[in-house]
């Protein structure tokens, strides 16, 4: 109880630092409310706070942990091409490679913010305007960094792991979310807010019960009575978690920046427009596409046929009626479609469906965006739990 009371405590003085240093602007730019101003695209400011940042607030923080989080997705799509080879790399070498292609991503994402934030026009105190903005750029690379510092040490000091730097930005957000978009805000009276909640508790606890259902595959061991085990491998419905949600709308996005930020003319604007826009048909098409692509890539990121095949080879486990090798490979493989295709069902009922009923009531377009949210906050506070829970009741065990 001692050891976790600390970790909390710690994972608490980790928060704080980043809220702190979220409040900090850039030097040059004043306090006012940069989220509302000069039009910015109120989904762009949505899909920056999956990663715990804002990148429309120039802030010390801005980048948050979208640069940390895509690098270790492109280092696990990496180590998929010759897992033997990359296991043999000691933890050292690993994370000096994530953290190089942090910075990289890093420096990638500081570029395009540096060049969003100076169309604010701070005052630059005499500096040229090239040299403003690369102290700008520097400034936001070493704050990304700082963050994943501080990620890593709660990862090993902490609860939660370094995920648990997003869920405040989540949280901030989620009384925002259904008004991100609209020019007047939504009044609710008591009715709809009781309708409100009935459907806020009956989606949570879908949710809850979505992410934590998982396929099992009964295994057989060698050796050992299956009278006195129960020995199987777990797949989550839910295969690529809520990974698909976060980078969708990042995804998603990017189109209605550029086309915010340069006038194109001729069928090709009205082209993006249409097709990268929440509020027509081909969006929600374009959107539910980003979404199952992610869904498909994500889950075999998570799930990997071919290393659990050769794990129970090595181990001379197997399952039942099934060869071990390529014939459990393949078995896994073809079931993991089958997981993926119903675990996109779902990704796609919560986050298509708002946004159809939404082309005839503008309002419910960001109930796709509050369930998105919810789910991803849903998926981060599991795993914090199910940690919580392992170091209470890590004492509770005792040795004959």
């Amino acid at each position: 109880m001692k050891l976790l009371l600390k970790k909390i405590a710690f994972t608490v003085m980790m928060v704080a630092i980043l809220e702190i240093g979220s409040d900090i602007l850039l030097p040059g730019f004043p306090a006012k409310d940069y989220v509302n101003s000069i039009g910015q695209n109120a989904y762009i400011n949505l899909a920056s706070s999956n990663f715990g940042s804002q990148i429309t607030v120039p802030s010390l923080f801005a980048l948050g942990m979208g640069p940390y989080m895509t690098a270790l997705i492109v280092w696990q799509t990496i180590t998929i091409t010759s897992e033997d080879t990359f296991k043999r790399l000691s933890p050292k070498v690993t994370g000096f490679w994530q953290k190089l292609i942090t910075l990289i991503f890093s420096i990638l994402q500081a570029i395009a913010t540096a060049w969003l934030f100076m169309k604010y026009r701070p005052n630059m105190h005499g500096y040229s305007w090239l040299a403003f903005y690369f102290t700008i750029l520097i400034i936001l690379v070493a704050g990304s960094m700082f963050i994943v510092w501080l990620a890593d040490l709660n990862a090993k000091w902490g609860v939660g792991g370094t995920s648990i730097l997003i869920i405040p930005a989540l949280v901030k957000n989620l009384p925002t979310v259904l008004n991100s978009g609209l020019k007047h805000p939504i009044e609710f009276d008591f009715q709809i807010s009781t309708v409100m909640i009935l459907l806020m508790i009956v989606f949570f606890l879908m949710s809850v019960y979505t992410n934590q259902a998982e396929v099992r595959f009964k295994i057989e061991r060698v050796s050992i009575s299956s009278r006195l085990t129960d020995s199987y491998i777990p797949i989550r419905l839910l295969a690529s978690g809520a990974m698909p949600f976060m980078f969708a709308m990042s995804l998603y996005s990017i189109p209605s920046l550029l086309l915010s930020r340069n006038k194109l003319n001729g069928t090709g604007h009205a082209f993006l427009a249409q097709a990268f826009s929440y509020h027509t048909w081909q969006g929600i098409l374009t959107y539910s596409a980003i979404i199952v692509f992610l869904g498909y890539g994500f889950a075999f990121v998570n799930v990997r046929p071919h290393s659990i095949a050769k794990s129970l080879q090595k181990s001379g486990d197997y399952i039942l009626n099934i060869v071990p090798g390529k014939d459990t490979e393949t078995y896994l493989t073809n079931h993991l479609y089958r997981i993926i295709f119903i675990g996109n069902c779902f990704m796609l009922f919560i986050a298509v469906t708002p946004l159809f009923l939404g082309l005839y009531v503008p309002q419910l377009t960001n109930f796709s965006f509050l369930f998105g949210s919810l789910l991803i906050l849903i998926t981060m506070l599991d795993n914090v739990i199910q940690e919580v829970h392992a170091l209470f009741v890590k004492n509770q065990y005792s040795i004959f």
